[in-house]
């Protein structure tokens, strides 16, 4: 009884001073990178890579599950960038001139990923078992990989064949698409528990952290335009910036999304 009191404790305290330690390095990130209005490829290191990176060295992640996820998060860039510019929905500014399909600035690819990679090894290590499934991520790259090229191959049909297609509210559209995707993958699988949904909204939560700091940045620091105000459902105004509700809602789906679909393809689905 005695060993299991003192394993619990240092348990508590190891938890509470990674609490703390991540609570301040994300104050004096947010901080830092709003005084020295940072571009978006330093704002994306320092708010997602960097913690990847540690995240990664510290549960010993194999190369094969950080390269699925990479082409998970290849896929969501193409998704969300590319019809974000056809439609409308926000315009992100990049370093340089640099866009895939004249449309997707190569920087947000690269943030894309390490935001992806960051969400998937922040629910492996904290809501997890911190253990990794090689096998699963070596049979399944191939789809990640495959929904990556087919999202790339459809924003160029897209985009050069069949234009002039507007959808109205398309931000609801995309947001209802990744909620919709992520319970049907749960539906699918039915062996999966209210316990394990509940620990993915836990994680939803605590990962919205960062991405409402990044969000909040990329207005404030003018990553991206959000012009077309009367087609979101509500719009607010920071710093004289103009951020949609949709995009706060962004910041649950995502995790949501990328953690389903981590825990069900790549991983073991317990």
């Amino acid at each position: 009884m005695q060993l299991f009191c003192i394993c619990y404790n240092t348990f508590m305290h190891r938890n509470v001073l990674l609490s703390a330690t991540a609570l301040a390095y994300y104050a004096l990130a947010a901080a830092g990178l709003f005084i020295f209005e940072a571009g978006i490829l330093v704002s994306s290191i320092v708010l997602f890579g960097i913690p990847a990176y540690l995240l990664a060295r510290f549960s010993a992640a194999p190369s094969v599950v950080i390269t699925a996820v990479i082409a998970l998060g290849a896929g969501i860039a193409f998704l969300l960038e590319g019809i974000a510019h056809i439609y409308g929905i926000w315009y992100t500014l990049g370093v340089d001139q640099l866009r895939l399909f004249s449309l997707i600035p190569v920087e947000v690819l690269f943030t894309s990923i390490v935001q992806t990679l960051f969400l998937a090894l922040l629910y492996e290590l904290v809501f997890d078992d911190g253990i990794y499934t090689s096998s699963s991520a070596r049979t399944r790259f191939a789809a990640f990989g495959v929904f990556a090229l087919s999202v790339l191959a459809l924003i160029g049909l897209h985009q050069y064949v069949v234009k002039g297609v507007f959808l109205s509210h398309s931000y609801v559209w995309i947001l209802g698409i990744l909620a919709a995707s992520s319970l049907a993958a749960l539906a699918v699988h039915k062996r999966l528990s209210m316990k394990f949904f509940k620990r993915l909204c836990f994680f939803s939560l605590l990962a919205a952290v960062p991405l409402l700091i990044s969000a909040v940045l990329a207005v404030t620091n003018t990553h991206k335009v959000f012009a077309y105000v009367h087609d979101y459902l509500y719009v607010f105004t920071i710093f004289g910036g103009v951020i949609p509700l949709e995009e706060l809602m962004m910041v649950f789906v995502l995790p949501l999304f990328v953690a389903t679909f981590y825990e069900l393809y790549l991983d073991d689905t317990k």
